[in-house]
């Protein structure tokens, strides 16, 4: 007798992938409950396509940086489900995580309900998933409660892998319903909830929009379907005058893995801080240019090919040279605009001056005029006046031979306008400098307000590579991001 094969997992001709084709009776609710996500996915930056019928009946990519992409599963059920069935789905799960490992980073099972018997599982995951917020820097509250839910999984004859399983990777979503009329309801209030630009339109609108939408998912069964796709089928039906605005992709810049919400393309940069009291060495140029400088060109390119607007917002901490970096990355020459906040108010760097603007005066010390050679050294200091810190360490870093450009300020800046007329200023005088010494880079030194770094590299993309400098202690200084 031939040896039956084992079936490899996930695999889109398994027979779990095939359901679809064999169940055509609960396609129309399966894509009821595909639109109620799509406004959610929309609301996240990252989120790329989505598919239905493949691996599972729905699945969603999010583009991560430093990642790549994960994945987002969902599998229906147009029923209410018994145990047996539900730690069948639970274990198939776990069967595509290990055989996919790191692929995707949440399972949702959607039904009509769960069986009796499920009952304490589900309201024990609820319980104890739901306040985690608040409670998990209380360890002894979040250990004594998932420690109870542990009871609870293994009550259902299940360990302690598939209770740790449910809590960090499976969302349930229990309380659907098979009436249309309720599937539409859901899909206008996730609009209402995710995407606050659809908040105004009115309900036959919203009506256009459900039919429009549904029609579409329908007819893609097993096919991809882009981000562009599924926003212009929700702006389609709404007349040219009320058609929301697109709004800036919002990047979110941390020392560390915490995220304000999920909604943002976040940046985990804690080895770029280098420590809090500089005790923390700061990686070698190397892993600032790999990493750092690698996930924003990354996350470009992700805009240009999944975005119609070329604009984005900056929330966050990070050191100046990520600032110059962000800048530099996102430049002027490549059409981006970029809304920077700042301690609560918004920075654009599009925010031009006028003739209104007020002047600002800089006080400029340089050495070009009579030194000559391929780097220029420049240091910019608003408030803080930093050329005696950068000409003592000058030597240590082999540019004491270099020509330099010194460009101080002692007043604060008053408005993006006001930043703006700055910048320009002083991209002259390092585009002359540059000219009158021979140089082909900058070797960049900054002291000065976050707006400052990040318009300095918006507006000096094109004029000549950067190397940018972070201090470690007084009269010291270290290499950080090299760009070109």
């Amino acid at each position: 007798m031939a040896k039956r094969k084992t079936s490899v997992t996930p695999s889109l001709l398994e027979s779990a992938s095939r359901g679809g084709d064999t169940n055509e009776g609960g396609i129309a609710f399966q894509a009821a409950v595909v639109m109620s996500h799509i406004p959610r996915w929309l609301a996240m930056e990252g989120f790329t396509s989505m598919i239905r019928e493949a691996i599972f009946d729905a699945e969603a990519k999010f583009f991560v940086p430093g990642h790549g992409f994960v994945k987002e599963a969902i599998e229906v059920k147009d029923h209410s489900m018994t145990p047996a069935e539900f730690w069948a789905e639970i274990d198939r799960f776990k069967e595509v995580d290990v055989g996919s490992p790191g692929s995707y980073e949440w399972y949702t099972l959607a039904c009509t309900g769960l069986s009796e018997g499920l009952h304490p599982l589900r309201h024990g995951l609820r319980r104890v998933r739901d306040p985690y917020g608040f409670y998990h820097d209380d360890p002894v509250v979040f250990d004594n409660s998932y420690a109870d839910f542990v009871r609870v999984v293994h009550q259902q004859g299940r360990t302690d892998e598939d209770a740790a399983f449910l809590f960090r990777r499976v969302v349930l979503q229990d309380d659907l319903s098979q009436n249309r009329a309720h599937g539409k309801a859901v899909f206008k209030q996730a609009l209402n909830d995710h995407l606050p630009s659809y908040q105004d339109l009115p309900d036959r609108i919203l009506e256009d929009i459900a039919a429009h939408l549904g029609t579409f998912v329908q007819s893609r069964r097993n096919q991809g379907i882009t981000r562009k796709e599924l926003e212009a089928q929700l702006r389609e039906p709404v007349p040219a005058d009320r058609r929301p605005a697109p709004t800036p992709v919002r990047l979110f810049t941390a020392k560390d893995d915490t995220m304000p919400d999920n909604r943002s393309i976040h940046f985990a940069w804690a080895p770029f801080f280098g420590g809090e009291v500089r005790d923390i060495p700061y990686p070698d140029p190397e892993v600032w240019n790999e990493r750092l400088v690698g996930e924003l060109q990354a996350t470009k390119a992700w805009i240009l090919e999944n975005r119609d607007l070329r604009r984005v917002r900056v929330d966050g901490a990070r050191r100046l040279s990520p600032a110059v970096a962000i800048g530099f990355v996102f430049s002027a020459v490549m059409g981006f605009a970029i809304d920077l906040v700042n301690r609560g108010d918004v920075w654009p760097t599009d925010a031009y001056e006028t003739p209104e603007t007020p002047a600002y005066p800089l006080e400029i010390r340089s050495s070009f005029e009579q030194v000559s050679g391929n780097r220029l050294v420049v240091t910019v200091g608003i408030l803080r006046e930093i050329v005696a810190d950068v000409e003592a360490d000058l030597p240590r870093l082999g540019l004491d031979a270099l020509p330099t450009l010194h460009v101080h300020g002692t007043q604060g800046i008053q408005s993006p306008q006001q930043l703006d007329r700055i910048v320009r200023e002083i991209k002259g005088h390092i585009s002359r400098a540059l000219r009158t010494a021979g140089a082909r880079q900058i070797d960049l030194f900054l002291a000065g307000p976050a707006p400052l770094a990040v318009a300095l590299g918006h507006r000096l993309n094109a004029t000549a590579p950067i190397q940018c400098y972070e201090q470690i202690k007084s009269g010291e200084y270290v290499p950080t991001c090299y760009l070109s």
